[in-house]
């Protein structure tokens, strides 16, 4: 019962969070070039879009009667550093997406060049929505995707949140 209940909050946050990118979404679309006016930094220290950093994760462990957190260590793919570019302009939250090593087929995006952006294996950016996390939750950078790919994952991202929306 505990799982279906979060399950069902999960569910709700994304047919929010996606109506919140429909509207976003209008403002893109007045411009000529998607995302022309992003800016692609590069730090080591403060988390930028389009960057791949190993992130600490909190994880939803059921065992028996008991739920629990854990924490796991794995890569993210920032989509959005907190000013505004995708989601909100919320300057104490980025938003990422998930890389796996997991190669079934359900809303995976393969990176081509992987052993180039400091992943060990090939790896998948996972296309569900988006997670929330602080700065603190950020252990250290990986590697920079490539700016017009990310482009590109960027729209695959919000037909894919607007489609589940609808």
């Amino acid at each position: 019962m505990i799982k279906s209940l979060y399950l069902q909050s999960a569910f709700s946050f994304a047919k929010i969070f996606a109506m919140e990118i429909l509207s976003e979404l209008k403002f893109f679309e007045l411009q000529n070039e998607f995302f022309a006016d992003f800016v692609f930094e590069d730090s080591f220290d403060v988390p930028c879009f389009g960057d791949i950093w190993i992130c600490k994760i909190p994880l939803l462990v059921v065992k028996e009667e008991r739920v629990f957190f854990e924490t796991m260590n794995r890569p993210v793919l920032v989509i959005d550093d907190g000013h505004g570019h995708l989601i909100l302009n919320d300057q104490r939250n980025y938003y990422v997406l998930k890389i796996t090593s997991q190669a079934d087929s359900y809303q995976r995006i393969k990176i081509k060049n992987y052993c180039d952006l400091g992943l060990q294996k090939e790896s998948f950016i996972r296309m569900e929505v988006p997670l929330k996390v602080e700065k603190e939750q950020f252990l250290y950078k990986i590697g920079k995707y490539d700016a017009k790919e990310m482009n590109v994952l960027v729209k695959k991202v919000l037909k894919n949140m607007i489609n589940k929306a609808i």
